[in-house]
Formats: C-alpha cells, structure tokens, sequence
C-alpha cells in the first residue's frame, strides 16, 4: 500500500522463539487472536482481531487484501478489509486504482514476505506516482509494515496485510508476531471471502509427526527437538517436510496455521 524497503527483513524457515520477544501476557494476546481468527466468519469478526494485536506492536492503520494472479500474472484484487485506514484516504485510493499501480501492492503479493517500508526515498519517487505519496503522507504514513500469504495451491488466493501510521516500528520483535499471526489472518480472510466454512482435518498426520508439529507450535528449532525427542537433526526436518506435504504449505508458520485450522492441534 505504501513505499520502498528500509532494511526488508526476510523470514526463514525456522520459527522464531517467542520467548525471546513476548511477555506471559503478549503470548496469551497472541493465543487469543490465533484461536480468534479460526472462528472469524465477518469482516467485523476479522476487524475485532486488531485491537488484540495493537497491544502487541503499535500502529495506527490496518487493513488487508484478498487476491489473484490471472493467468497473464496480473494481479486482481478481489476483496477488502479496511480496518482502521481513512474512509477518506480509502475512496480515492480504490476510485484511483492506486492499488494496482502501488509497488508495494505488488511486491507484497509477490513475496509474501513480512517488510518494513519508508516512502521517503529516492527509489520510491521513482516507481510511485506522486498523487499515491502524496495521499499516504497527508495521513501521517510515512513508514509501513507489509506481509503476505500464499493459499498453498497454485492459483489460489494470496493476501496483503498492512500495518503503518506514526506509532509503527522497525524492530525483530514486530517482525516474530507478524510469522506467527498472519497465516492463520490469512486464513481467516480466505474464508471470510470465499464464504468457507471453517476446515475440517482430511490428512491423517502420524504420532511422530503430531508431536514434532506440537513442539513447533512452541517455537522450538529442529534441533531443539532433535534434543527433546533424543532423534537426529535430519530426522526431524524429515517429519515437518512430511507434515509440510501433506497440508500442502510451504512453512512452518503454515504448517501451524492450517493444522490448527483442521483441528489436528490446539493453539494453546
């Protein structure tokens, strides 16, 4: 929604280890807005999970979006949550089609990675219309955080979300909440677009794999559970492949999404 990289940080493979970053009470928010968003079947029901993740890390606007790349590769959004943004900054961004000519629309979609962004760069003068800074810094963003999600499958939905406003910050700890919830925001709104009701398991995951996936949900490494369960480093990155493949994902983070998502674990 907003401008160019500042430091983009990438996520890895490995989870983060909450202890690290979080408080007893950010970990219990952070529960809470995970099993929230297994029951969401609104847009008002997805727009109450944000003041849970407020307490988390600051930020003055959110909002998220839905959609597509065609068969041409062009991206179609298809729907949207606003949040908390402007109605005012809102209408004349969707009336302007501003976010199909914002590059960070189409970068996040892209990459699904979660970034920190400023607008006041010389690269984002030169990709970005000045009428789409200029609406964004009358508001006060100057700085954004933006992650995306794939749906898993080949031609499914991805989604954008965005954080920004004067509160917002560029540290590790915003970028540890954001792996762990927006797989399961991205669900959510995947469900809330597409009118699904809530998923039911049909993979039957082993005892073994049940276990290392328990032990993720923690935040422990490969090879913490590699110690944990006294098995090799390798066998344990064999069972989350395992667990990867047969809930069709491509992380751990969504591994942990869907799988809570399907009932196999508890979020808790």
């Amino acid at each position: 929604m907003h401008g160019e990289s500042k430091g983009a940080t990438e996520s890895s493979d490995e989870l983060p280890v909450l202890g690290s970053c979080l408080s007893s009470s950010d970990a219990l928010n952070l529960l809470e807005i995970i099993h929230g968003s297994l029951s969401c079947g609104s847009d008002e029901d997805f727009s109450g999970l944000f003041p849970k993740m407020q307490e988390l890390f600051p930020f003055d606007f959110a909002g998220a979006l839905s959609g597509r790349h065609n068969a041409g590769n062009e991206l179609f959004i298809d729907h949207g949550i606003n949040v908390s943004f402007p109605d005012e900054w809102l209408r004349e961004y969707s009336a302007k089609n501003y976010f199909y000519q914002d590059f960070i629309t189409k970068e996040t979609f892209r990459t699904c990675k979660p970034r920190h962004w400023a607008y006041l760069t010389k690269s984002y003068e030169e990709t970005v219309p000045k009428e789409i800074k200029t609406l964004n810094l009358d508001i006060g963003m100057k700085e954004c955080y933006t992650h995306g999600a794939n749906s898993f499958k080949p031609g499914q939905k991805g989604s954008m979300f965005c954080f920004s406003g004067p509160s917002i910050k560029s540290d590790t700890r915003t970028i540890v909440i954001m792996e762990y919830i927006i797989p399961h925001l991205h669900l959510a709104l995947s469900r809330i677009c597409d009118k699904q009701p809530i998923a039911k398991a049909n993979v039957t995951l082993s005892s073994r794999e049940l276990e290392v996936l328990n032990w993720l949900k923690k935040g422990k490494s490969s090879w913490d559970i590699s110690v944990i369960l006294k098995i090799s480093e390798r066998t344990v990155n064999y069972h989350v492949y395992n667990v990867m493949r047969k809930l069709e994902v491509v992380n751990r983070p969504q591994a942990l999404a869907v799988a809570a998502g399907m009932g196999l674990i508890e979020m808790s």
